[in-house]
């Protein structure tokens, strides 16, 4: 199954597929709201946001958040080099 890394047509998918009943019984909705919100002629109350991006799948996070794990990827979660005073690995 392929990822959907963007989220509305991660929304999209989920509600239009096999998810769609999971996702619809999480927010409440019947299935007139779930066809206006995919048209556009409905929004979504700010306290079910969590739960409508929970039930897709997704996991919110700060762009610092993303960063740090992209730096801890690049130079080693483990970099025993640098703990052992040899500086970054790869870089000895």
């Amino acid at each position: 199954m392929k990822t959907l890394a963007r989220i509305e047509p991660a929304l999209r998918h989920a509600l239009n597929g096999p998810q769609r009943h999971e996702v619809q019984a999480s927010l409440g909705w019947d299935d007139s709201q779930i066809s206006r919100f995919l048209s556009g002629g409905q929004g979504i109350v700010i306290h079910k946001i969590d739960t409508l991006v929970a039930a897709i799948g997704f996991v919110l996070v700060t762009r610092k958040y993303l960063d740090a794990v992209a730096t801890l990827g690049e130079v080693g979660v483990h970099c025993e080099c640098a703990r052992q005073g040899y500086g970054e690995c790869g870089k000895h």
